[in-house]
């Protein structure tokens, strides 16, 4: 099934497949990316009804905001819902998706069937938060992260076996703008300070982060399925940061049984 590709009254882009009777599913992506890093779930989840948008100041989707917040991508998923008309949505959130994803099931939470959060960072120690701020002063500085952020979300073997999967995030990486970027990255690096109410998380909820994940720790996923009382841990094994792609079958058949 191909995917329909639309750009709302909003300016959000996203690409989708619709089939009738059945709750969608949306993805979303993580920072300094775009929808097209869920190559392998659009290939696997197409004959389903799925939805892949990309996050404001990314991709297709509008840009040009200088400050933004976890309230402004709440509210651009919000509208991409009304848009498409939609009373229940199943969630996947990757990295600071999956932040995103927490924020807005703390205010909308009625809307959400299921959620799943991949690689989110939770409660970081003070050396952890150390070590994001440095790395963003060095982007404020001009300078790239893009090597050192491929390496540290996957294993040297897979990037070694897979170079196209190296040039894929390269050049995805590398096309960014920096004054669209910037913005996005800080309340990722920040997002300790946005600090998230879970008394209303009441769905059925997946929490999952791979086994030699460093800024995403299973220490932190751990933390955040015992923050949410109907929630299922489940730790990737020989997977970073990017257990979608790295291990891509793994990840996509346990979303599939969680779901469906």
């Amino acid at each position: 099934m191909s995917f329909k590709k639309h750009i709302d009254s909003h300016g959000n882009y996203f690409e989708f497949t619709e089939i009738k009777n059945s709750t969608p599913t949306i993805f979303i992506h993580g920072v300094g990316l775009d929808n097209t890093m869920w190559y392998p779930q659009k290939k696997y989840f197409n004959h389903k009804s799925v939805i892949f948008y990309d996050l404001l100041n990314h991709g297709q989707s509008i840009s040009g905001y200088r400050n933004l917040s976890f309230e402004i991508y709440s509210n651009q998923l919000l509208n991409i819902i009304n848009e498409l008309k939609l009373e229940k949505i199943n969630i996947v959130g990757f990295s600071i998706g999956a932040l995103i994803a927490q924020h807005f099931a703390e205010k909308f939470y009625e809307k959400i069937n299921k959620l799943v959060l991949i690689g989110s960072v939770y409660k970081r120690s003070d050396k952890q938060i150390e070590t994001v701020q440095n790395r963003y002063r060095e982007a404020v500085n001009g300078k790239s992260i893009t090597i050192d952020s491929i390496n540290r979300w996957f294993s040297e073997k897979y990037l070694n076996d897979n170079p196209q999967v190296y040039d894929f995030f390269y050049n995805l990486l590398e096309k960014k703008n920096n004054e669209d970027f910037l913005p996005a990255y800080k309340i990722f690096v920040n997002s300790d300070n946005y600090q998230i109410n879970y008394k209303n998380f009441n769905m059925p909820t997946l929490v999952m982060t791979g086994e030699n994940e460093v800024g995403s720790t299973p220490l932190m996923s751990e933390g955040i399925s015992k923050e949410i009382k109907n929630s299922d841990l489940y730790i990737i094994r020989n997977a970073k940061h990017g257990a979608t792609i790295e291990q891509a079958e793994t990840v996509n058949k346990k979303i599939y049984k969680f779901f469906f």
